[in-house]
């Protein structure tokens, strides 16, 4: 199981959220993070449209960094334990100032360095 993704890119690389490729007919998508290949999932009556990894097109970068991918256990623990209290919570995504240790990048949003492509070496910076 891999974490749901509301965006991707498309064949021609251009960024595309999950709503925008519902109303477009079949496309191949990528991971904008990892460039993994994605099957997109049509809206339902019980969810919204989204992106998943799969394994045939996992890269190897992607098996090893894609934060999509290597879902932490003890996140996936809290969701499902979460969820049966709440049914229809959904998981928060911790965003922040970031900085990479390895190249010194300095970034907002997920813990995903996209100079190094991973987000192991960065750590949240704390501000006064």
């Amino acid at each position: 199981m891999y974490a749901k993704s509301f965006i991707s890119r498309n064949a021609h690389g251009h960024l595309v959220s999950a709503l925008t490729a519902q109303k477009s007919s079949n496309g191949e998508y990528t991971c904008h993070l990892c460039n993994s290949a994605l099957v997109f999932h049509r809206k339902t009556t019980h969810s919204k449209p989204w992106f998943e990894h799969i394994d045939a097109g996992l890269s190897e970068h992607g098996r090893e960094h894609c934060p999509y991918v290597n879902v932490a256990f003890e996140e996936i623990a809290t969701v499902e334990a979460l969820r049966t209290f709440v049914p229809k919570a959904l998981p928060l995504v911790q965003r922040g100032h970031w900085h990479c240790r390895c190249c010194s990048n300095a970034y907002y949003g997920e813990k995903y360095c996209l100079a190094c492509q991973c987000g192991a070496h960065s750590q949240i910076e704390v501000t006064d």
